[in-house]
């Protein structure tokens, strides 16, 4: 991290993104060394369940600020409460000038990559979406928004977890249904079965130097077939996995359409997605991580730090949506969120602080796309939360939950998401 990325992270958010790594790193080791040697029931290449999607959850981790990624240029009170650093307007002829979606919203240069996908019918945006009972800590908004479960203080399940709990496999007897492509278990896919944080599945296995991985396996195989407890089953489905992914040529994959996926760990990790989705496996979710929007300071979403971000993501997702139309797979519905907004008011360092309302993003073959969703709230000073948020007027989980029961197929929204009735916004179809 240089000088200038360090300035937008501030202190909290740091020490949680370094324990996260620390504890990541241990459970992914501890994964790694559950193998065994006997021939493995592999699903590879089966045909996946017809009419259910994969699901690629992405969390913008740090509180990305929704009113850049996608800006409100029809509220003349964005504009005012921004007078540093907001996207000018379609048509100014300024630098870095907003690109109309629907004559109110617009995508700032830097998410010009997602223009195809929207143009398609592939992309929607959902604004002004937040949490019930929020909260301006990282810690505890990231938790509630994961766990979706904001009245059970104690509970550690995710709300993908509980999904793929509460439904089939779309391959039956596949090793491996979710995959966090982070350095530990992601919270949203706590307790979803044959789910496993791989941060590179082309170079998952035996972590550690052995000089017969023969031997080694062969032991491992000879302990755990002699206990009958749960472990048996995990060191079985997470040798599965090591053979599956080692089946896959990552390496040579050519990607659909020409796609070129940003050589960075958010695009491989994408690349990756897209490469195990078209093998056939059987995986039901992948969740990946793009940290970095806690912007404080000099946030420049034109020409700087943010840009940057925006590029990055957009760039990625844009590949994907390429990669994967130009080899007629469409069977994916992904979704981007973060644990909260900005203020609407930028600060005196050219940032913006903790806030409420953001946006989310919705791309899929089924997707309603190329519409913003959701009921505009207001910009002006007397529209405000609390004099400086943009008001939430969408649950994120309404849109959690239609794409649950619509594209992957699970109407247990009850347990998905507990105490909470949804209200569906037509984004997706059934």
């Amino acid at each position: 991290m240089n000088d200038t990325q360090e300035r937008h992270c501030c202190t909290e958010y740091k020490s949680v993104s370094r324990r996260s790594f620390l504890g990541g790193a241990t459970a992914a080791s501890v994964a790694a060394t559950l193998g065994y040697a006997w021939l493995p029931r592999v699903a590879f290449g089966q045909e996946v369940q017809a009419g259910r999607d994969v699901i690629i959850s992405i969390y913008l981790r740090g509180g990305a600020d929704g009113c850049t990624l996608v800006v409100p240029h029809g509220d003349a009170g964005y504009y005012a409460a921004r007078p540093s650093i907001a996207v000018p307007p379609p048509g100014s002829g300024q630098n870095g000038q907003a690109t109309d979606l629907n004559g109110f919203f617009g995508l700032p240069q830097a998410m010009l990559s997602l223009l195809p996908a929207w143009q398609a019918g592939h992309l929607a945006i959902v604004h002004a979406v937040g949490s019930q009972n929020w909260s301006r800590s990282h810690f505890d908004a990231q938790k509630w928004m994961e766990t979706s479960d904001r009245n059970n203080i104690s509970s550690n399940s995710g709300w993908l977890g509980r999904h793929l709990a509460t439904s089939g496999e779309m391959v039956p007897g596949s090793p491996l249904r979710a995959i966090g492509l982070t350095w530990g278990q992601p919270r949203t896919l706590n307790g979803g079965p044959k789910a496993l944080p791989i941060p590179d599945p082309d170079n998952f296995g035996y972590w550690g130097w052995y000089p017969n991985q023969s031997e080694l396996t062969s032991w491992i195989a000879n302990q755990y077939n002699r206990v009958q407890d749960m472990t048996k089953q995990a060191v079985r489905d997470t040798r599965n996995t090591i053979a599956t992914l080692d089946r896959i040529n990552f390496e040579g994959y050519v990607p659909g359409g020409g796609a070129d996926y940003p050589d960075s760990y958010f695009g491989r990790a994408l690349r990756a997605t897209a490469c195990m989705i078209k093998a056939n496996i059987g995986l039901e979710a992948s969740h990946i991580d793009l940290e970095g929007w806690d912007t404080h300071a000099d946030q420049g979403p034109i020409g700087g730090y943010m840009d940057g971000l925006m590029r990055e993501l957009s760039d990625s997702i844009g590949a994907f949506h390429m990669d994967m139309s130009a080899s007629n797979r469409m069977d994916f519905t992904l979704v981007v969120v973060s644990e909260f907004g900005r203020n609407i008011l930028e600060n005196g360092s050219r940032g913006t602080d903790h806030g409420a309302g953001n946006c989310m993003l919705v791309m899929g073959g089924k997707v309603n796309g190329g519409q913003v969703y959701g009921s505009w709230p207001g910009c002006a000073q007397n529209q405000l939360l609390d004099g400086y948020d943009l008001q939430m007027t969408t649950d994120y989980r309404a849109v959690l939950a239609e794409v649950v029961q619509k594209r992957l197929k699970n109407s247990n929204l009850a347990t998905v998401f507990p105490e909470y009735t949804p209200t569906f916004l037509n984004v997706c179809q059934a």
